[in-house]
């Protein structure tokens, strides 16, 4: 059987030509660690830590019982510390990675992944980003953790494609967030009712989508399709006051989880589901109530691996796991997003 090297861990092209990364939730109250779908995933990416402005590294939303809970993985199966931004104080990554500071925040992130075995970083650096700092960052990971999986989470801002095109010999994934493209403006430069992530713009290049222009943005500035994840939502949008895409105006937006939208009797009926084929994208049409919500069914999940594997993209992401898990249910029906996923980008059921 072939076998490829990645980040120094060998792995069977026949289980993983391709990568699930799903992002866990520390803290979630919802989904235990035992209970996670390691069979759907090949890393889980446990979110998160941050950094501090002196280059120290902040627990954040992590515990040490859930770091230790982590070591009792099952084999073969990678797991990440995410650090993000630090909500507290927005330019703690620009200051932990300055000149003075960068070489000490590179040890503090080498030893604790190594403290608390985790198989690598996964860096979602998003906010005020430095893109020379970032890349001297990511530059300065690899050559301390030559054996370690390395990943960033990156949109269409920030020159994050930049950051992703200058640094991918360095990276194992470039995960592109595909999700949170219904704020703002998506009507000719006026705000109204959108998806949370519509796939495509079939023709309409006001509309803010996956494939264009969050992907593209990558693509476009020469990051390899074999480094980049397509970023999956397990949360939707809930908008009352209308009850289809496309309508102008502001109206109020509602996060909502796919685990609770999927046990909501008086909102996930048959009769209020629709899709639009154009765009890709799975919506309900809640007419007593009189609401929108755009989400990703399962359904979307086919369309989401199709456009993967139609375009050669390395792989998927989700984010998070927890927010799709029905406690209520057992086996594959308390994770029908992510068995859906599974299904369609492999074919088989987990390994």
């Amino acid at each position: 059987m072939l076998k490829i090297l990645l980040s120094g861990v060998f792995i069977s092209t026949a289980a993983y030509s391709q990568w699930i990364s799903g992002f866990y939730a520390a803290q979630n109250g919802v989904e235990p660690i035992a209970n996670i779908a390691w069979s759907k995933y090949t890393h889980v990416i446990h979110f998160a830590a941050a950094p501090n402005s002196n280059g120290t590294v902040n627990l954040w939303y992590l515990t040490q019982a859930e770091i230790n809970a982590f070591r009792s993985r099952p084999a073969g199966k990678k797991v990440l510390v995410c650090i993000k931004d630090n909500d507290s104080n927005l330019k703690a990554f620009t200051s932990a990675t300055s000149g003075p500071k960068i070489a000490s925040f590179v040890n503090n992130i080498v030893n604790f992944v190594n403290t608390n075995g985790y198989d690598g970083v996964d860096i979602d650096w998003e906010a005020n980003v430095n893109i020379n700092q970032y890349k001297n960052l990511i530059s300065r990971l690899r050559a301390a953790m030559p054996n370690k999986i390395i990943t960033m989470d990156a949109g269409d801002w920030g020159g994050l494609n930049t950051v992703a095109a200058a640094s991918q010999s360095m990276l194992d994934q470039i995960n592109v967030l595909c999700f949170d493209m219904d704020n703002g403006a998506n009507c000719n430069g006026l705000d109204c009712t959108w998806h949370n992530d519509a796939l495509f713009q079939a023709g309409q290049t006001d509309k803010r989508t996956c494939s264009a222009p969050r992907v593209s943005t990558f693509t476009s500035a020469g990051v390899s399709k074999s480094k980049i994840g397509i970023g999956v939502p397990f949360y939707g949008r809930r908008r009352p006051g209308t009850t289809q895409e496309e309508v102008v105006g502001q109206f109020p937006l509602i996060t909502v989880y796919y685990r609770d939208l999927a046990t909501d009797l008086s909102r996930f009926q048959p009769a209020y589901m629709q899709y639009d084929a154009g765009f890709q994208a799975q919506y309900l049409s809640v007419i007593p109530l009189n609401e929108f919500i755009s989400f990703n069914g399962t359904r979307s999940m086919s369309d989401i691996a199709n456009y993967r594997k139609s375009q050669g993209f390395g792989g998927l992401m989700t984010f998070t796991m927890d927010e799709e898990y029905i406690s209520g249910q057992t086996g594959d029906a308390a994770y029908p997003l992510s068995t859906a996923l599974y299904n369609a980008t492999f074919g088989t059921p987990g390994p």
